[in-house]
């Protein structure tokens, strides 16, 4: 069985970044069916916060000056 096979009937994974061992409704799945390897916490403090902050970092400086 191929390692694409494998993850997409696996129920648990374990995330690479903080090594939690969760079920796979835990992570986010791509459109081939592959899931990602951080969990859906990791990912939001990756990706989803960090740009929050810019956002709100960028509005707060066009504010200034205006």
């Amino acid at each position: 069985m191929r390692r694409d096979e494998q993850q997409r009937q696996a129920t648990s994974l374990v995330c690479r970044c903080c090594g939690r061992k969760l079920p796979v409704s835990n992570f986010r799945r791509r459109k081939s069916g592959i899931y990602r390897h951080e969990c859906n916490q990791c990912s939001y403090e990756l990706y989803v916060r960090p740009s929050r902050m810019r956002r709100i970092l960028r509005e707060l400086e066009e504010r200034q000056a205006e």
